[in-house]
């Protein structure tokens, strides 16, 4: 800038010097002298608008460079090097730097681009108008061709896919069975909603979670048979073992030795039938029958309720709430989790069980249980939704399992936050 500087500095003072020259010149009637002095004065003021011309010339070059991304472009147009050379010169430098940052850049951009397309899900952009902004190789895949451009304009084999997307909620989890040369699997649906360079975005994740599904229903199934093996065996083997020894020792003479034979088969038995009920119960649970709901009315029935069982609790409503449930259902998944509350602060002096009615981050329904028991330990925490599980002596174990599935069925969350000594928190989302 210094050599740019000092270029136009000299160009004005000679045009200021010749200019005064000139003036006195012709005040003095110096006629040749202020001609020949305007000639000179023509020459510089043409040299400077020259100067100036290749000065602005070299700075649109800069601009439309940058603007285009054109960076293979010199400030030194055949070699020819003007009083404006330092100007070039840092032009051409930031040029360069451009140059760098933008290689950069798009080789990063190449290696996302080539991560986002090898993994093993599908991710779709959508901005809030609905257009599909970005997607990967999987994601054109699982939607087929023609690519569609906006989630009101699905492929024909895509329609539920794109349905779900349309209707889904920050965080909510949905599954969809899709089938694919005969095979079905399927697709764990997941949204984040992101800031994208200024601009709301919905960031969508297909993942085929065909594979973990299986497991884990081979694990259940395990599971589920090991429980039944267990209290049919606990049932069985007394019967089994008193038939041996009637067996044994012929007829019994001893009719109070009957009588209590039959006492021990029939009370097996009871718990046996008992035990298939529960399973049952746990099996057919009826869809939901969904209607409107006005959650207040509903809690101050059910305290009613409890109150005459001599069961107690505290609301704190942050929110009015009108909900689209079963209510039945809905209402035994609470008395449920408050019996099971006051249950837990059987040893506490002040028993304390709030019901807290609130709205999470994403405005969704928030309905937590809080207890001040003894809490739960952490070895069984992760056990207490499995069914058939339970710490109560006479408990069946399927309460909790049984609340669990109807919010499920609901399109809800039911979740338990627990430390030892520091009481529970049950909280369902809907």
């Amino acid at each position: 800038m210094k050599t740019y500087c000092k270029g136009l500095a000299v160009r004005i003072a000679g045009l200021l010097l010749l200019s005064l020259s000139t003036g006195f010149a012709v005040a003095y009637q110096k006629y040749f002298l202020g001609g020949f002095l305007l000639l000179f004065l023509a020459g510089i003021t043409y040299d400077l608008v020259r100067f100036h011309r290749k000065t602005l010339y070299s700075v649109r070059r800069f601009i439309d460079a940058v603007r285009f991304s054109e960076f293979n472009v010199s400030f030194h147009p055949n070699g020819e090097k003007g009083l404006s050379e330092d100007l070039n010169r840092e032009m051409e430098a930031a040029i360069a730097v451009f140059n760098e940052r933008m290689q950069s850049r798009e080789a990063e951009a190449g290696f996302y681009d080539l991560l986002l397309n090898r993994i093993d899900f599908a991710i779709l952009v959508v901005d809030p108008s609905g257009r599909i902004v970005w997607i990967n190789k999987k994601a054109a895949d699982l939607v087929g061709k023609p690519q569609p451009r906006r989630l009101s304009d699905p492929a024909p084999d895509s329609e539920e896919l794109f349905a779900i997307l349309r209707e889904m909620a920050p965080k909510e989890v949905k599954i969809l069975k899709r089938q694919s040369d005969g095979q079905e699997y399927n697709l764990a649906i997941t949204l984040v909603p992101a800031t994208i360079r200024g601009k709301a975005a919905r960031i969508f994740s297909l993942k085929d979670i065909q594979e973990v599904v299986d497991k884990t229903e081979s694990d259940a199934w395990k599971r589920m048979i090991r429980i039944l093996t267990h209290e049919m065996m606990n049932s069985i083997t007394p019967i089994i073992s008193l038939a041996e020894t009637f067996s044994e020792v012929g007829r019994p003479d001893d009719p109070e030795l009957m009588y209590k034979a039959m006492q021990t088969i029939h009370r097996r038995s009871q718990g046996l039938i008992r035990f298939i009920t529960n399973y049952q119960q746990l099996t057919r649970l009826p869809p939901p029958k969904i209607e409107t709901v006005a959650l207040k009315e509903m809690i101050d029935d059910i305290s009613r309720l409890l109150k005459a069982q001599g069961i107690l609790f505290s609301c704190k409503q942050e929110a009015e709430l009108i909900l689209r449930i079963d209510r039945e259902q809905i209402e035994q998944v609470l008395i449920n989790l408050l019996r099971n509350a006051w249950e837990a602060c059987a040893g506490q002096a002040d028993p304390q069980v709030v019901l807290t009615v609130s709205s999470d981050e994403y405005q969704r329904p928030l309905l937590s249980v809080t207890d001040n028991g003894g809490g739960i330990s952490p070895d069984i925490l992760d056990k207490i939704f499995i069914p058939f599980f339970t710490t109560k002596p006479k408990g069946s174990g399927i309460g909790l399992s049984l609340c669990r599935q109807i919010v499920t069925a609901h399109g809800g969350t039911l979740s338990v936050a627990s430390r030892p000594g520091e009481g529970a928190c049950f909280s369902i989302r809907l």
